[in-house]
C-alpha cells in the first residue's frame, strides 16, 4: 500500500527555463485560469453578429450614447465599422472622399509587418522601365507581358478634385515590383476637362511617386498582387494602388485624342538591381479609438488624421466618418483627457509632439491666450506611440521610455515630466491602464505603474520573448478581463504571420498564464454595456467570450460535439453550421517526483479535489521517465472518477502530470493527491 502524497502547484505557470526548473509549480498550460488558487477552464465564446467584415479586426470599442444604445466600433487595416446590437449586421463608416482635394477617403492601411529593404525601409538601385501603356493597352517588361482588354472605358468622369483611392494592374505571373520599389507613373492625368487619367474599373490612380508596400502572390493561380502607397502629387487624395484581380480591373488609360500613354518605372536610389534588407520594419496598420461625449473618434496609423462619427444623427449608421476639421494630420496616437481635451500624439508627423485641443471644442487647435489649445515636445529619443489616462494622469509612451502629462491649468494648460527611462512599449497597443495602474508589453519584458515605473515580475517571459515573431511586434495588443482581473497580450507567435498565441497576467493573484487562440482585436466586458469580453478572428468573425450557462456556471462552448471527436478530446471551435478549426486541447500539466527523485516511484491512484465533474469530465496522463533527458514514455488515458479516485499504474523517477479538458463542461480543479510507493535506486 502506497502512501497518499499531497500536490497542489500554486496557481499559474511557470516557464523561465527547463521544465524540471519548474518543479512543483505548473510548467504548460491552455485555455485555462486560475480563481481563488482552483485550476478551471476559460469561458467559452460563441459566433454573435452574422456577418463578417473586410479587413483584419485591430481595434474594438464599446460604448453606450447618451439615450442608451450600445454600439460597438471595429477598426480594420482597411475599414471602420459599428454595430448596434451583438445580433446586428456591420455597418461600413469608412471615412470616403469628400468634394475638394484636400478630403480624401480613408489610406488602406498594411496587414502585415514587413521587413524593409535598402537602407531604411528603401532600396537601393537604377531606374528600370517596367509598363508602358498605350491607349488600352499595357505591356510589362521582364519577366511578364500582358494585354489588358479593349473594352471602352464606361467609368464616370473623374476630375482632378476627385481623386480615385484605388488601381488594380496584375502582370500574368509574379510580380516585376518589389516591396520598397518607388513606381513612377508618368503621361496621362487629369488636366482641366482632359479624359486622360489611368483608370480601373471604378476607380484609379494619379499620376506621381508611388512606394510599393506589399507585395503577395496567389499560390493556386500565380496572379501577384501589388499594393503602393498614395502618390506624391500634393493634389492626390490618396489612398492605396492595389495592382491584382481579373482582366476587367487591370490598369487601363482611356486614349483621349491619342493622348491615353502611361510610362510606369520601377525607381532605385544608387548601386545595381539588387535588394538589401533593411533592419527597419514595415509596421501593420492599426486604430486608436476614444469617445468624444458620445461620439466616436478614431485615427487609422495608416492615414494619420483623426475621424469623428456622431450615432445621434438620421440613419447614423447610414453615415461616414468624418475628418475633425482643423485637426493636426499625419499624428500616431489620439486621446480623450478627464478635461475633455482631444490630444493629437506625434501630431503633424513631429513624432515627439503633443499637440491638445480646446476645452469641450475639438475643432479648435490653434493656441490663443483665450483658449485651452496648446502643445509641446517631449525629451526622448524615441518616437510617441500612444497614451493611456491612467489615474489622474497621462501617460505616454514612446518606443524608449514613459512620460506623464498632468493638468495644470491656465496659462500652461498641461505639463509633461519624464519618469521612466528604458521602458518603452513593444507597439502603439501593447499597454492597458488599470485604474491608477497601467501595465505594458516592451521590448524585452513586461512593466507596471504604480505611481512609479516597476518592472513586472513574468514566470513565462523567457519562453514568450522566445516565440514572438519580432517582424510582427505591431500587432501586439494588450486586453483587460475586469472580471477575472485579467490582463492578456496578444501576439503573433514564430509560427504564425498573424496573431496566434496569448499570455495573461492576474494582476489581482500574481499569476501567468499562457495559451492558443487568434483573436486579433479584443474587448473586455463592460458592465453597462456589453458584460461579456468580444473578440474578432482573423476571418472578420465576431465572437462573445466568457458565455454563461442557465446554472450561472462558465461552460466551455468552443467546441462543437457534433463535428468534433470526443474520444479523442478535440476541440473544434464553433463557426455557424461547421466546426472545422481546431484550437487545441483546455489543458495544464506539472511536473512531480518522489523526494529528489532519486528512487524509483510507483504511482497507483489519484485523489482529486474537483467540483463541477460529469461523466468524462477531464482525464488525466503521465510523462514518465527515468532521468530528467532521458526518453520520455506517454501513458493512456485515465478518465477521472465521479467519486475523485481513479486508479493509475505509472512507474518511473520524473512523473509530468497532465489534466485535460475537451468537453462542453464547467469544472474545478483543487489539490491533488497521488498514492505512492517507492522502489529502487535502478
Amino acid at each position: 500500500m502506497g502512501k497518499l502524497v499531497p500536490f497542489q502547484p500554486p496557481p499559474g505557470v511557470f516557464k523561465n527555463g527547463t521544465p524540471y526548473q519548474a518543479k512543483g509549480r505548473w510548467s504548460d498550460c491552455n485555455l485555462v485560469r486560475w480563481k481563488d488558487g482552483k485550476l478551471q477552464p476559460l469561458g467559452g465564446w460563441e459566433k454573435v453578429i452574422g456577418t463578417t467584415i473586410t479587413g483584419i479586426g485591430r481595434a474594438m470599442l464599446t460604448w453606450r450614447d447618451f439615450t442608451g444604445a450600445k454600439w460597438m466600433a471595429i477598426g480594420t487595416n482597411s475599414n471602420l465599422y459599428v454595430f448596434t446590437s451583438l445580433s446586428g449586421t456591420a455597418s461600413d463608416i469608412t471615412p470616403v472622399a469628400t468634394s475638394g482635394p484636400t478630403v480624401a477617403a480613408l489610406v488602406a492601411g498594411n496587414v502585415d509587418g514587413e521587413i524593409g529593404v535598402g537602407f531604411g525601409t528603401g532600396d537601393f538601385g537604377g531606374v528600370v522601365t517596367k509598363a508602358t501603356v498605350t491607349g488600352a493597352d499595357i505591356t510589362f517588361a521582364d519577366p511578364a507581358t500582358i494585354t489588358t482588354a479593349t473594352t471602352a472605358l464606361t467609368d464616370a468622369t473623374t476630375t482632378a478634385d476627385t481623386v480615385p483611392a484605388t488601381t488594380t494592374l496584375s502582370p500574368d505571373g509574379p510580380t516585376p515590383f518589389a516591396v520598397g520599389d518607388e513606381i513612377e507613373i508618368t503621361g496621362s492625368d487629369v488636366n482641366g476637362g482632359s479624359n486622360n487619367v489611368t483608370y480601373v474599373a471604378s476607380s484609379g490612380i494619379r499620376t506621381g511617386s508611388h512606394r510599393v508596400v506589399s507585395v503577395t502572390t496567389n499560390a493556386s493561380s500565380g496572379l501577384s498582387t501589388m499594393t503602393v502607397g498614395p502618390s506624391s502629387n500634393a493634389t492626390d487624395g490618396g489612398g492605396t494602388a492595389v495592382y491584382g484581380g481579373s482582366d476587367a480591373n487591370r490598369l487601363r488609360t482611356e486614349a483621349a485624342a491619342g493622348n491615353g500613354d502611361v510610362t510606369i518605372k520601377r525607381t532605385r536610389r544608387f548601386g545595381n538591381e539588387n535588394i538589401a534588407t533593411s533592419s527597419l520594419v514595415l509596421e501593420a496598420s492599426s486604430w486608436i479609438f476614444d469617445l468624444w461625449g458620445e461620439n466616436l473618434v478614431g485615427l487609422s496609423t495608416a492615414d494619420g488624421r483623426i475621424f469623428e462619427w456622431d450615432p445621434t444623427t438620421t440613419n447614423p449608421t447610414g453615415q461616414k466618418a468624418v475628418v475633425i476639421a482643423n485637426a493636426p494630420i499625419n499624428n500616431s496616437a489620439i486621446l480623450v483627457s478627464k478635461q475633455n481635451h482631444l490630444f493629437a500624439f506625434g501630431a503633424g508627423g513631429n513624432k515627439r509632439k503633443i499637440q491638445w485641443s480646446h476645452a469641450e471644442s475639438n475643432t479648435t487647435w490653434g493656441a490663443t491666450a483665450t483658449n485651452q489649445a496648446g502643445s509641446f515636445d517631449i525629451d526622448s529619443y524615441g518616437e510617441i506611440l500612444a497614451g493611456r489616462t491612467v489615474g489622474d494622469r497621462i501617460l505616454v509612451w514612446t518606443s524608449t521610455d514613459l512620460h506623464a502629462v498632468d493638468w495644470v491649468g491656465m496659462p500652461y494648460v498641461y505639463g509633461r515630466k519624464k519618469i521612466g527611462d528604458a521602458c518603452g512599449a513593444i507597439s502603439n497597443r501593447s499597454m492597458i491602464g488599470v485604474g491608477d495602474k497601467a501595465f505594458w508589453m516592451s521590448y524585452g519584458g513586461f512593466f507596471q505603474y504604480q505611481g512609479t515605473v516597476q518592472p513586472l515580475k513574468c514566470d513565462v517571459q523567457d519562453h514568450v520573448f522566445k516565440d514572438i515573431n519580432r517582424v510582427q511586434d505591431s500587432k501586439i495588443y494588450a486586453s483587460m478581463n475586469p472580471e477575472f482581473f485579467e490582463v492578456t497580450w496578444w501576439y503573433a507567435s514564430s509560427t504564425s504571420d498573424e496573431i496566434l498565441k496569448y499570455v495573461t497576467y492576474n494582476y489581482a493573484e500574481g499569476w501567468w498564464s499562457i495559451g492558443e487562440l487568434c483573436r486579433t482585436a479584443f474587448a473586455g466586458g463592460s458592465p453597462g454595456v456589453y458584460d461579456n469580453p468580444i473578440g474578432i478572428a482573423d476571418d472578420g468573425t465576431v465572437y462573445e467570450h466568457e458565455i454563461a450557462v442557465s446554472t450561472g456556471k462558465r461552460t466551455t462552448n468552443q467546441i462543437a460535439t457534433t463535428n468534433a471527436d470526443v474520444s479523442n478530446f478535440d476541440r473544434k471551435l464553433v463557426t455557424g453550421t461547421d466546426a472545422t478549426t481546431d484550437v487545441g486541447l483546455c489543458f495544464a500539466e506539472t511536473v512531480m517526483e518522489i523526494g529528489d527523485g532519486e528512487n524509483i516511484a510507483n504511482v497507483t491512484q489519484l485523489v482529486t479535489d474537483t467540483s463541477g465533474i460529469g461523466d468524462n469530465g477531464l482525464r488525466f496522463k503521465f510523462k514518465t521517465s527515468y532521468s530528467p533527458n532521458g526518453t520520455e514514455s506517454t501513458s493512456s488515458n485515465y478518465d477521472l472518477s465521479a467519486d475523485g479516485y481513479t486508479d493509475v499504474r505509472e512507474q518511473g523517477r520524473q512523473f509530468t502530470y497532465r489534466v485535460e479538458s475537451g468537453f462542453d463542461q464547467f469544472w474545478e480543479l483543487g489539490s491533488i493527491r497521488a498514492e505512492m510507493s517507492a522502489g529502487g535506486r535502478r
